[in-house]
């Protein structure tokens, strides 16, 4: 079975780590922010919201809500921990 060489950077795990680590500092900014009542009247709360969107309410319509306790940034949170753990196995060594 034949494997590619690896790459001098590894630029695609790269991508993969720092891109998900990314998006889940961002959805923590997010919801740091909502607890002070920042909505999105603020350009990069509007910015975080369209970026973090697509993995919250998915995980929203799933959890929803526990009392007063909105649980799905936990969901989405975890998701994305273990889509990058399976991605970056997935990866070839050096990639």
């Amino acid at each position: 079975m034949y494997t590619p060489p690896p790459l001098p950077v590894p630029i695609f795990s790269f991508l993969v780590r720092y891109g998900i680590n990314f998006l889940i500092l961002a959805m923590l900014v997010r919801a740091i922010a909502s607890w002070f009542r920042m909505d999105e009247r603020y350009a990069f709360i509007r910015f975080l919201a369209r970026l973090t969107d697509p993995f919250i309410v998915p995980a929203r319509r799933v959890v929803g809500q526990v009392g007063m306790f909105d649980l799905s940034f936990f969901v989405a949170w975890f998701g994305l921990l273990i889509l990058q753990v399976l991605l970056l196995q997935a990866l070839p060594y050096g990639w």
